[in-house]
């Protein structure tokens, strides 16, 4: 080998790899030996080389020889990591003689003395222009002999960083798989349920145990010998066995979909079949399917990466899919170079290692993905019910609060309601009572007098109840409102005519004043009940010939229906504290007309779902007037939750911008409602019992008449539970235009709002 054009300060380690003058049969010991070779001629062999590839019998003995041409004395290191059998290496020079670099084993002309060890040998020697190396090499024990790589010789400075740098490699790698099968061991541990994290470690394990052994680095554990030498390398064979496994295992684990179940053991058999091969024959036999292992490798990683690129077009797997083919693809082609390099004897590069390296932490990081999406599940499942309960306590405190007055009020009421309900019957019961006596003793006028009253007691009475029941269902939230757009004068005309029925009788004026044009937005039943309320009540206090005067008007974006009195009016007590929940007051109209003293109540309870509010003003003997404020901006916006505590907190932040705040609790109902009015704004909360937020804006926007309808997603956490992907993500996708947590300031959602309306 001619080294006289290189500058030895500098020589960067290089691979003896080529043709050496070879010497099969001869196995010199003494320097005179060695020298004698010059006078026979030589075959030429190649190094790195299989003897059964070069027409070498099986079992035997060879002296390599490779003469180097320097200009000057320099110091030199040669590096031989392995050889398939016992060898030593020497250099000779006319300086020096001949000097030992290293052995492995014991080299031998007898199989029974040849004892053959996987050793490393480096050391450093002066090369001069007349300095020989000399390779020998005994087998007797495998059926391929020959070195396995070939030699490494350069600069003793930089021979040594190669040498560390390889060390420094193995430790690396040695430590990174044993933190990662060790951490995901523990994660299988702590969370059974899921095999994934079991698989991965297991795979990491196998990877680690082929670091342990095909790398050497147990080399030092033993003393060197044939059996453990074996054992060594028949443990390697069921650790690349291994990892083929425990890949299969976690691809069919983490993509279950996109792999069917029924290949499973159709490629699995191949493995079992291989490592039964690998326990029970010899090493002759066991060695020849490495070549099937490594092509079966890659029909297993080509499998995966199929089945990974199918779950990148799909929505829910696409992350996940992204990182296994991702994973996959550098695993393959490390896979398909580590083939080459090992049937070309090359010197394996720190690209196969570094490939399983970045294959295993895109596992990992799918592991890491799936542990994450379950314990941001848990995380938003646990926000979830600590909102719920703090507004589940706020709701029992209010529930208490109101329980404790209604508990005052209930004697109070129960004692007016049964006395206003029991002089009728009473009077009902008597007038029964006389027209069954026999003979009569009323005249037909008197009876005919009797009978008027005793049916006015009765419609008093079904007042009464109809009253309570409706104001009972309200309570019970079994009256939700149907919004939509209505006509105020046409549902105002139309009990005006109805109550002019009720006034006739105490010839009450109705005076009316009323806008021509008056399109309000709500339930229209529900303010028809509430209009009726406040027309009846006006009635009933007010004396003869009395008026009752209604009016509505547009004032600063709101409608304004009042009506306004000239009747009894009512206590200034009364005025401060009758639309507050649990007031009760009962008392008889002017002409004895009864109420169950529920009606104002309701009036709240209906302005409460519309956002509407009730004003009240009163003076004893001089009348009362009621007036209701009901929103009439040009934007809506829709707040969609099933927890009536959260959408009553957005109204709240919401009241102070110019827009119409309607509130739905199921997303079907809603649906239908939205195809009715088409609201500018949807603020939809994702987690809901039927389905999700998610789920409504879906069936929401595949209408195409709804695309231009603006909405808001908001929530507890920031990713779905059930895919694992960012809500902001979906709901942009899905043609939604933003996002929001739950837990940010008030001040955000405000924002959020008018940029949305383009307030």
């Amino acid at each position: 080998m001619d080294l006289t054009q290189e500058d030895l300060n500098s020589l960067e380690p290089f691979p003896l790899a080529g043709e050496w003058h070879a010497f099969p049969g001869e196995m010199p010991e003494s320097e005179a030996e060695f020298k004698a070779l010059d006078q026979k001629p030589p075959q030429t062999l190649a190094i790195p080389g299989y003897w059964v590839n070069q027409n070498l019998p099986a079992h035997g003995v060879v002296t390599y020889r490779l003469k180097l041409q320097v200009k000057e004395p320099m110091n030199l290191m040669v590096y031989l990591r392995e050889a398939s059998s016992a060898y030593k290496m020497y250099y000779h020079n006319q300086e020096r003689g001949l000097v030992l670099l290293g052995s492995a084993g014991k080299v031998a002309k007898t199989k029974e003395e040849s004892i053959g060890y996987y050793l490393e040998t480096g050391r450093s020697f002066r090369a001069t222009p007349s300095t020989v190396l000399y390779l020998q090499i005994s087998n007797y024990l495998y059926s391929r002999g020959g070195p396995y790589y070939s030699p490494i010789l350069g600069e003793v400075g930089k021979t040594i960083l190669y040498l560390r740098f390889k060390e420094r490699k193995k430790s690396f790698f040695f430590g990174a798989f044993l933190v990662l099968a060790v951490t995901h061991l523990f994660l299988f541990i702590h969370r059974r349920k899921d095999k994934s994290p079991l698989w991965f470690a297991l795979l990491c394990f196998s990877w680690l145990v082929r670091i342990l052994l095909f790398e050497r680095v147990s080399r030092d554990w033993f003393v060197g010998s044939d059996f453990l030498e074996m054992l060594q390398i028949r443990l390697e064979y069921l650790a690349f066995c291994g990892i083929q496994i425990f890949s299969l295992l976690f691809f069919f684990q983490i993509q279950p979909h996109f792999v069917p179940s029924k290949f499973k053991r159709i490629l699995m058999a191949p493995i079992f079949i291989e490592i039964l091969i690998i326990l029970t024959t010899p090493y002759a036999i066991y060695t020849n399917l490495l070549v099937i292992s490594q092509a079966y490798m890659v029909v297993i990683l080509l499998f995966a990466f199929v089945a990974a690129i199918r779950s990148t077009f799909h929505r829910e797997s696409r992350y996940i899919g992204a990182y296994i083919t991702f994973g996959t693809l550098v695993i393959l082609s490390a896979t398909i170079y580590d083939s080459l390099v090992f049937f070309k004897r090359w010197d394996l590069p720190l690209i196969t290692d570094l490939g399983f390296g970045i294959f295993a932490m895109c596992l990992a990081i799918v592991i890491s993905k799936q542990n994450a999406h379950t314990w941001e599940t848990a995380e938003y499942l646990t926000l979830n019910l600590r909102k719920e309960v703090e507004w589940k306590t706020l709701e029992l405190k209010k529930e208490k609060d109101k329980a404790e007055k209604t508990g005052e009020l209930k004697d109070k009421f129960i004692s007016i309601v049964s006395h206003d309900i029991r002089s009728p019957l009473f009077g009902i019961s008597s007038v029964v009572n006389l027209l069954t006596e026999s003979p009569p003793s009323l005249s037909p006028e008197r009876a005919k007098q009797v009978l008027g009253e005793a049916s006015t007691g009765l419609k008093n009475i079904l007042s009464m109840v109809e009253e309570l029941i409706k104001y009972s269902r309200f309570q019970n939230a079994a009256v939700f409102p149907d919004y939509q757009l209505f006509d105020f004068r046409q549902i105002t005309d139309q009990l005006i005519e109805r109550v002019q029925e009720m006034a006739k009788p105490k010839n009450i004026t109705v005076i009316t004043h009323m806008e021509d044009s008056s399109i309000g937005i709500g339930d229209p039943n529900l303010i028809e009940h509430l209009i009726w309320n406040l027309l009846t009540n006006a009635v009933k206090f007010t004396k003869e010939s009395g008026t009752v005067e209604v009016t509505l008007t547009e004032s600063n974006k709101h409608w304004s229906l009042k009506v306004t009195d000239t009747g009894i009016g009512m206590p200034n007590y009364w005025t401060e504290h009758v639309l507050e929940e649990g007031f009760l007051f009962v008392r008889k109209g002017t002409a004895d007309e009864m109420g169950a003293g529920v009606g104002l109540a309701f009036c709240r309870e209906v302005a409460d779902r519309h956002g509407a509010h009730l004003v009240v003003q009163s003076e004893e003997e001089k009348g009362t007037s009621v007036e209701i404020l009901l929103p009439n901006f040009e934007k809506i916006v829709l707040i969609l939750d099933d927890n009536p505590g959260y959408r009553k907190q957005i109204r709240k932040v919401l009241k102070d911008l110019p827009c119409i705040i309607w509130e739905e609790e199921y997303p079907d109902h809603a649906l239908y409602s939205v195809s009715r009015l088409k609201p500018d704004l949807i603020i939809v909360d994702f987690s809901m019992p039927e389905k999700t937020g998610i789920d409504f804006l879906r069936d929401l926007y595949s209408n195409p008449e709804m695309e231009e309808i603006r909405s808001l997603l908001v929530s507890s956490s920031h990713t779905d539970p059930n895919t694992g992907t960012k809500l902001e993500t979906e709901v942009i996708a899905l043609g939604g235009d933003a996002f929001l947590s739950k837990t940010s300031p008030d001040a955000k959602l405000v924002e959020i709002v008018k940029r949305l309306l383009d307030l």
